[in-house]
């Protein structure tokens, strides 16, 4: 009898270890996007002003990034250095601005609504803003992406939550800067359940806040905060690689843009601590 309650000991002890084995999380290892090793970055520290960066885009004209601040209508002109900041203008007031675009000379600061500012220099060297429109849509819509998209001559506006679109679909709208202004019609939708399907691991729902044409691949670099995500596409939207964030690194990236080599910048919202600015070499 001692004999069979023995084995019933040991067959519970391997169907126990069996149990635990099959249990153990799934170790995924986190890849970088090609040409950049998110594993090696230069990291700097913002002015207290930035604490809350919400946008940011490389002026390869000016040699400055422009940035601006989620809650206030100001824009931060930074040194190549960016942690200092060269000089400010207050385009409006307290709002929700959640993104910013170059196109020509003239630079476009988004608002959660789905409208856009325009901030002109004129002849005499002032910094001017005047309102650019608001996209007309039905519902509630959110926004926080905004980018100029040379092939199209436009600004593309991401949705991070439209009334119109579902859990399958993330629209994007373009704005006319030379021509008709917005158009109503989707200029392309991403799929989002695409973007779980290349996803390495689970996560929310996909929700952009950040994208920027890379300069020299020619492709869509879209950041999404929520579900800590880069997605590449091309620029029809149609995603081909998702990769996961760091939470450490990344731990709020509300800001993407490139200089023309490729080097690329993803700013942080600062939480606890100052927003960031992360540095990645370009590898052709």
């Amino acid at each position: 009898m001692t004999f069979f309650k023995n084995l019933l000991k040991v067959w519970n002890t391997a169907l126990v270890l069996l149990l635990l084995a099959g249990c153990k999380p799934k170790i995924i290892q986190l890849k970088s996007p090609p040409h950049y090793d998110f594993s090696i970055e230069e990291p700097f520290k913002l002015d207290l002003k930035l604490k809350e960066i919400s946008g940011i885009v490389w002026d390869r004209k000016r040699d400055e990034f422009i940035a601006h601040n989620d809650e206030k209508g100001v824009l931060y002109f930074l040194d190549k250095d960016p942690r200092v900041i060269k000089r400010e203008f207050p385009f409006a007031g307290k709002g929700d601005y959640e993104d910013v675009a170059l196109y020509k000379d003239m630079i476009f600061v988004l608002k959660s609504d789905g409208s856009l500012t325009k901030v002109v220099t004129d002849s005499s060297g002032k910094m001017v803003a005047m309102t650019a429109g608001e996209l007309p849509l039905s519902g509630t819509n959110d926004f926080e992406t905004l980018y100029f998209d040379e092939s199209r001559n436009a600004l593309i506006m991401i949705c991070k939550n439209c009334f119109s679109d579902d859990k399958q679909t993330v629209s994007a709208f373009a704005y006319y800067p030379d021509s008709i202004g917005f158009e109503p019609t989707p200029v392309f939708r991403i799929d989002a359940e695409l973007v779980r399907s290349l996803a390495p691991k689970k996560s929310s729902k996909f929700q952009p806040s950040a994208a920027a044409v890379h300069p020299v691949l020619k492709k869509l670099f879209i950041l999404s905060s929520a579900s800590n995500q880069l997605a590449i596409a091309d620029l029809n939207g149609n995603v081909e690689s998702v990769f996961v964030l760091r939470k450490k690194s990344f731990p709020q990236p509300e800001g993407l843009t490139f200089k023309g080599s490729g080097e690329m910048y993803i700013s942080n919202e600062g939480i606890s601590e100052r927003g960031s600015l992360l540095r990645f070499p370009y590898k052709p």
